[in-house]
């Protein structure tokens, strides 16, 4: 990395770490960042009607609403059931942020009326931030945005080029584990106690994807 990029990098570093000039830098960063990973993976997305379906593999997946006005559930985290009723979650347990369809176990968020439909999955995921400005964070020891759900959090590289985590499914576990959920065990999700921005740390359920491989 040359002199320039270093400088540049630092600069944004600290931008992304100062008081109330960081909200703007942040979102502004955050937008353009995902929208370089769906320029360059189209078929991460697809038009659901009423809102977008972000997924990697097809099974785990974010739905956006296209207006949050319009919608009950704003986003959802939408993954299968299955694993986690076999590490011992009783459905009949979950409270507020969780919802079960079927075969599918759902975590919602509702970040109020919003202010119209929006056309771009990019534009609908930052309505989350216009509504809620908490919702949308950064985390630079992982160089990584995230829009938190009340049960959960979805993430997604600053720079999908040079990391190895592009998109991450995750999911609070002392709440589950509260319930008597082995958190340690449910197949397909990685258990991992993380440090986070305010230096404190949170244990998670995670499912990352590497765009590059």
């Amino acid at each position: 990395m040359n002199k320039v990029k270093q400088w540049m990098a630092v600069a944004l570093a600290g931008l992304l770490l100062s008081g109330c000039a960081a909200a703007d830098v942040i979102k502004k960063y955050s937008k353009t960042s995902f929208a370089a990973i769906v320029g360059a993976y189209p078929n991460l997305v697809q038009d659901e009607g009423n809102a977008y379906g972000i997924s990697v593999d097809g099974d785990t997946r974010l739905v956006v609403s296209k207006d949050f006005g319009a919608s009950e559930d704003d986003i959802t985290m939408d993954v299968a059931l299955a694993p986690f009723t076999a590490a011992g979650l009783d459905p009949a347990k979950l409270g507020a942020g969780y919802r079960v369809a079927g075969d599918r176990l759902e975590l919602t968020a509702d970040y109020g009326t919003g202010s119209g439909a929006r056309g771009t999955v990019t534009d609908a995921l930052e309505a989350a931030a216009d509504a809620e400005r908490k919702a949308l964070s950064f985390h630079q020891k992982l160089d990584h945005f995230g829009f938190g759900l009340p049960a959960g959090k979805f993430e997604y590289a600053k720079d999908y080029r040079t990391n190895d985590k592009d998109i991450v499914f995750a999911i609070y576990a002392d709440p589950l584990a509260q319930l008597g959920v082995n958190v340690e065990n449910i197949e397909g999700w990685t258990y991992l106690t993380m440090e986070d921005e305010d230096g404190g740390t949170t244990n998670l359920l995670l499912k990352p994807y590497n765009l590059n491989k």
